[in-house]
């Protein structure tokens, strides 16, 4: 999915930036956000600790701390987003919010914080990849303005690329 990227002047509250040295929580977060759902990949929080590390390290293009986020309740992280360039087009390689959480703005506030990072820099789009039978992903996705970019990469980025 694609959206064009335009900056607005609201305020958001409830988000920090990334600190790699939240990652253990991140990855009991990642843990129970997929758990039981189609989008699981891993079982175990260690698992996840490695993704959330070879994210960092570069396995969906440069990571761009600046402009991936974290809430959090006074106990504990309840949503995430992590923010690449892949293959120089930013991607949200992740959003994840707690099953508790979810319903209550959290992913919102979030990717909104990530949009408004990314224009900051001098981006003017963001993608991201979704199962379509996540439905309330794939609902939230729309409802922020996401389209449909196709599920080919070399011809998203090369109509991004033609595009810009």
């Amino acid at each position: 999915m694609r959206k064009d990227l335009m900056s607005a002047e609201k305020v958001l509250t409830g988000v920090h930036p990334i600190d790699e040295n939240k990652n253990q929580a991140l990855a009991a977060l990642f843990l129970e956000g997929f758990r039981n759902t189609i989008d699981a990949e891993y079982s175990s929080k260690n698992d996840y600790l490695n993704e959330i590390q070879a994210v960092i390290d570069g396995r969906y293009g440069q990571f761009l701390p600046a402009c991936s986020y974290f809430s959090q309740t006074s106990k504990r992280i309840v949503g995430v987003t992590l923010v690449t360039l892949f293959r120089s087009v930013p991607l949200l390689a992740y959003a994840v919010t707690a099953p508790g959480w979810q319903g209550k703005g959290i992913a919102t506030n979030l990717i909104q914080a990530s949009e408004q990072a990314l224009i900051r820099k001098g981006y003017k789009t963001m993608y991201l990849v979704v199962t379509k039978q996540n439905y309330r992903a794939y609902s939230l996705y729309r409802t922020l303005g996401f389209s449909e970019a196709g599920e080919n990469w070399d011809a998203v980025l090369e109509r991004s690329s033609s595009s810009d």
